[in-house]
């Protein structure tokens, strides 16, 4: 007949100590890494040294350092009485009417420049650019409020980067923060290159950033002509 094994399992005392241990190390993580990164809170000063206040600082605040929330993220509530379902979060309301924007652009060898958008943060563009042949370019922002100990800086964030270039880009962008946003184009090729670009969307004026000058140039209003109703 076989035997089983004795197994002693540990006292009180010990598990005890084990306990108040895995409490100790709690508390000294929480203290040493948890508040400061996720709180800001900082009593040993190990947050600083370990840079882990910065972590705090980038989750705390929106881009734009703006509290005020948006976003387009449909959330469906089903109806009691069986009639069509209510889905909220469908879109993002604006004060004002949409404004449109075309430019046909001829890039000479090396030469770069700028289309910006100024924008109210949360405000939406619905953009289509095309080029004859790949431009790099960087699709960017530059928000009214810096983030602290900015301010004064030519401070931007970028969206896109594409270095190795691309000759188009669509989409639908909505402004993380309140200012001016847009592209950095620059032919870095031997010939001329023909840039399209096409928007419309919720902004007020438009900045063009060329041979080292700065041009503000107004949007149009959209055209509306009713179809008569039959």
């Amino acid at each position: 007949m076989s035997r089983i094994p004795r197994v002693d399992l540990p006292s009180t005392g010990r598990i005890i100590t084990a306990t108040l241990v895995a409490v100790v190390v709690g508390v000294i993580i929480l203290v040493v890494a948890v508040l400061p990164a996720e709180y800001g809170i900082d009593p040993l000063g190990t947050g600083k040294a370990l840079g882990l206040m910065e972590l705090s600082r980038a989750t705390a605040k929106p881009a734009g350092g703006d509290d005020a929330g948006f976003a387009i993220a449909p959330v469906l509530e089903p109806s009691p009485t069986g009639d069509a379902p209510v889905v909220r979060n469908t879109f993002v309301s604006q004060p004002n009417r949409y404004k449109t924007d075309s430019h046909a652009i001829t890039l000479a060898p090396g030469e770069g420049m700028e289309i910006k958008y100024n924008m109210k943060r949360g405000a939406g563009l619905v953009y289509s650019w095309i080029s004859d042949a790949p431009l790099s370019f960087e699709f960017h922002g530059e928000p009214d409020k810096k983030p602290e100990g900015r301010g004064g800086t030519d401070y931007y964030e970028s969206y896109e980067n594409e270095k190795k270039g691309a000759d188009h880009s669509h989409g639908t962008f909505l402004a993380p923060s309140t200012g001016i946003h847009g592209w950095f184009w620059e032919n870095k090729s031997d010939k001329e290159v023909k840039l399209t670009l096409v928007s419309s969307g919720y902004y007020d004026f438009i900045i063009e950033n060329r041979h080292e000058k700065s041009t503000t140039l107004q949007p149009m209003d959209p055209v509306i002509v009713p179809r008569e109703a039959k």
